[in-house]
């Protein structure tokens, strides 16, 4: 079918003529194909990871299954490894440098990120180039120095623009590295987050490290090495002494990221292909009104000798430049919503969402769907309106009515756009409500800002006993000499088994009361004071180590074992009343908190909707004292938290205490970071916040395109009805009967979309489930909410035509027919 330039210019010039039309058509799309590129960058992401390495495909991960005994050492796994070198082209391995990743530091600028101690020969088998600088050698092994290697995103922020932290020192840890190279960030493997690789340190044995990365050599397939793997799996099976089944090595691809589809990303899918079919049939919906409102115009062209072939191409031509200028628009739209999307995504986030990334294959599904609007957007209507017999329009004309039956067919896709709106209002509704939630479950009664959290474990000499108060004092004394501490303790115990709690009772007697679990909280005497917690009876821990142990509850626990008693003064044993565990007095109460402020265990097993029985009777601080038998044994190592407020930076902290880390031996840290992140309040609300933005964006836009459509049909049937409506004002009708006949025509229209909307619902909540901590549920009232919100912008969207028609001039609506 021919196009020539006289039908390009017809085209062109129908949209001159109608500019709001035409504004609005292209902002529909562009939109609609935006959300679904930028949603498909993201996808392409996880599928099609970018990895700049040589031949990606070629590298396999070796993953070690069973020998739960721990029968086979690392050394005996690596020479059985070794045996099947003629598969590899190469192999290496790398190891994470500790729990809790690394501080790094330089000029005054700091970071927490991750690191990893790696063979110098790790980045020649990835077959990684440096952006700067160089890679490692051979002689870094043996090196004193250790130097490491940067990627571009870690440079970026630890040095000004442009630069180059090449031979610069970084301080990891307290420790201090020359940089040799700065590799891209793309440069490792999907879903890791490295950004600090250093050699091993020297006199590490390498070579009873078992590797765990792979490069095939040229030729041999993934199915020839697995089988070879699979003979050196027997014999690792009889090593450990389990049966093959139980035990064995598996080749895993390298550059595959292993991602396991969630609810969340098929709702998220669901909800841009629906804002897509949304824009889709609310243009389609336009462009049919629009086209049986020049019916009279068509008419004439068909009565001056064009062709239904012509008329179709017309109006398909004319669809195609609207899904060209929506393509450019929605392009440009993607580019500034990818780079929006990548820097918004919290890396709490990042186990279900990957930063997405633009590539042809987004441009080739971006063109895709524009064919697809195109398509429906312009051949249903130009086939349905080229149906039309012209004799028949000229005699009528328009807007005499008599086209009804086709507004009927036209609105069956505004029910559609109806019920999809619906189905992404409730699915907005609710991950935002999970979102309040969890900001208000995870409130606490002191401010989380200043306040930073470290896990310490304790290493006494060996067969020796050190009193706990001893060590925990020592520790405590230690951290406030850091450069800004306001104040810092130590606690352990945390949620603890108690059968019984012996207390005195009225007649002096003592008396057991049965507690299936409390939250126990062994203390130092700054507790209070660093998480700022105000005592409403008695007094505050006095410092210093007492001579008698002391204990401080709160009003709940207070209330069930002293009820209506003043408990200062009490004492109280964790112990059946004839256990040898000593007595303690209570010396004060700490005002009640909320649950989030007495155990975050309890808080957190409650949303998950386990049991949690810690909040029933509330929290006991205890103070051990000198003459407290509890011992940190040399034996066993014992990890306990410690607690650090901040007087100006808080931010920084973390990274204080893990390069002081080296000056509180015998403790080792362990783990150091800001208490909300300690806690995962951060991880939550960053979570739940970023999906509920997501679906209220989309739920916003598909509102917005649901009530552009209930507008453009009813606009577009007060036109049609325009000289019946006349004829109606002239016979006596008022305004209020003009405006019930206009808006019963939208109402109809959205109470049926918003009936299949309702059955759509129940996907929106198995999709959504992970994200709703009130369960997979059907949520009657909350859906109903939705359905009202979106009815009444319906019938708002329907009341701006209404009105209009009520001021219809019926000598005028005659006259002009």
């Amino acid at each position: 079918m021919p196009v020539s330039r006289h039908d390009v210019r017809l085209a062109a010039r129908s949209f001159i003529r109608h500019p709001g039309f035409t504004t609005t058509a292209v902002l529909s799309l562009a939109l609609a194909i935006a959300l679904n590129t930028t949603m498909y960058s993201v996808i392409d992401a996880l599928v099609n990871p970018k990895v700049e390495m040589q031949d990606p495909d070629r590298l396999y991960h070796i993953v070690m299954w069973g020998d739960t005994h721990h029968r086979v050492d690392a050394a005996t796994s690596a020479s059985l490894l070794r045996e099947g070198g003629d598969t590899y082209e190469s192999s290496t391995f790398s190891q994470s440098s500790g729990m809790g990743g690394v501080a790094v530091e330089h000029d005054k600028r700091f970071e927490q990120t991750n690191a990893q101690f790696v063979p110098t020969n790790y980045f020649r088998v990835l077959g990684v180039r440096p952006l700067a600088g160089r890679l490692f050698l051979d002689e870094d092994f043996t090196a004193s120095s250790q130097p490491v290697v940067i990627t571009e995103r870690l440079a970026g922020v630890l040095f000004a623009e442009g630069k180059s932290p090449i031979a610069k020192t970084l301080d990891v840890d307290g420790v201090w590295h020359p940089i040799i190279g700065v590799i891209s960030n793309n440069s490792q493997f999907p879903g890791e987050h490295v950004d600090v690789w250093m050699p091993f340190p020297p006199g590490t044995q390498l070579s009873a490290i078992a590797f765990n990365l792979v490069r095939l050599r040229k030729g041999v397939s993934a199915e020839l090495a697995d089988q070879r793997l699979h003979v050196l799996s027997t014999r690792f099976a009889s090593l450990a002494g389990e049966l093959p089944k139980d035990a064995w090595f598996q080749l895993v691809p390298a550059s595959v990221p292993q991602f396991h589809y969630r609810g969340f990303h098929i709702a998220l899918i669901a909800a841009v292909v629906a804002v897509l079919l949304i824009a889709c049939a609310n243009l389609a919906n336009l462009q049919l009104a629009r086209g049986i409102g020049r019916s009279r115009e068509l008419a004439l062209r068909t009565a001056l000798g064009a062709t239904r072939r012509d008329i179709i191409l017309q109006l398909v031509l004319e669809s195609a430049l609207l899904g060209g200028a929506g393509l450019v628009a929605g392009l440009l739209l993607t580019f500034w919503g990818v780079h929006l999307l990548a820097s918004r995504i919290p890396p709490s986030v990042a186990e279900y969402v990957i930063a997405p990334q633009t590539s042809w294959r987004v441009l080739a599904f971006a063109m895709t769907a524009c064919v697809f609007c195109v398509m429906f957007v312009g051949l249903l209507p130009a086939i349905r309106v080229s149906r039309v017999d012209p004799n028949e329009l000229l005699k009528s004309g328009a807007g005499t009515g008599a086209n009804k039956k086709s507004r009927q067919q036209y609105g069956v896709m505004v029910m559609v756009e109806i019920a999809l709106s619906l189905a992404l209002l409730s699915g907005a509704g609710i991950v935002v409500r999970s979102a309040l939630h969890v900001k208000s479950a995870f409130k606490t009664d002191y401010d989380l800002t200043p306040l930073s959290a470290a896990w310490v474990m304790a290493i006494p000499p060996r067969d020796t006993a050190v009193l706990a108060a001893e060590v925990f004092g020592q520790l405590v004394t230690r951290i406030r000499a850091l450069p800004d501490v306001a104040e810092a303790t130590v606690y352990g115990g945390g949620i603890v088994n108690k059968d019984t709690v012996s207390v005195y009772g009225p007649d002096n007697a003592p008396r057991q009361i049965a507690v299936p679990l409390f939250s126990y909280k062994m203390v130092t005497p700054s507790y209070l004071r660093t998480f700022q917690l105000t005592v409403s009876k008695g007094r505050d821990f006095i410092e210093g180590m007492p001579s008698e142990s002391e204990v401080i509850v709160d009003q709940e626990t207070a209330n069930v074992l002293w009820p209506g008693v003043d408990p200062i003064g009490k004492q109280v044993k964790f112990a059946p009343v004839g256990d040898n565990s000593p007595w303690v007095r209570v010396v004060g109460v700490v005002r009640q908190q909320s649950k989030m402020g007495t155990g975050f265990n309890a808080t957190y097993q409650t949303l998950l909707g386990q049991t949690a029985k810690a909040a029933r009777l509330g929290t006991i601080y205890y103070l051990p004292s000198t003459r407290d038998t509890l011992h940190l044994r040399g034996n066993r190592n014992q990890a306990f938290f410690l607690a650090v407020r901040s007087k100006l930076e808080p931010d920084r902290m973390p990274i204080t205490l893990k390069t002081n880390a080296k000056n509180f031996a015998p403790y080792r840290l362990l783990f150091a970071e800001r208490m909300d992140v300690f806690l995962g309040i951060r991880r939550e609300r960053e979570s739940h916040n970023f999906v509920a933005a997501t679906f209220v964006s989309f739920a916003a836009l598909a509102l917005a395109l649901a009530a552009l459509g209930i507008y453009g049909i009813v606009a577009h049937s007060v036109a049609e009805r325009r000289r019946e409506l006349g004829v109606r004002i002239a016979l006596g009708a008022t305004p209020r009967n003009i405006l019930q006949a206009v808006l019963r025509e939208g109402n109809a229209l959205a109470l049926a979309g918003l009936a299949v909307g309702l059955i759509l619902t129940r996907l929106t909540v198995d999709w959504l489930a992970a994200f709703s901590l009130e369960d997979a549920k059907y949520d009657a009232p909350l859906f109903a909410a939705m359905g009202a919100l979106l009815f009444g912008v319906a019938v708002l969207s329907a009341l701006i035509p209404g009105l209009r028609a009520t001021r219809i001039d019926p000598v005028e609506a005659l006259r002009s027919e």
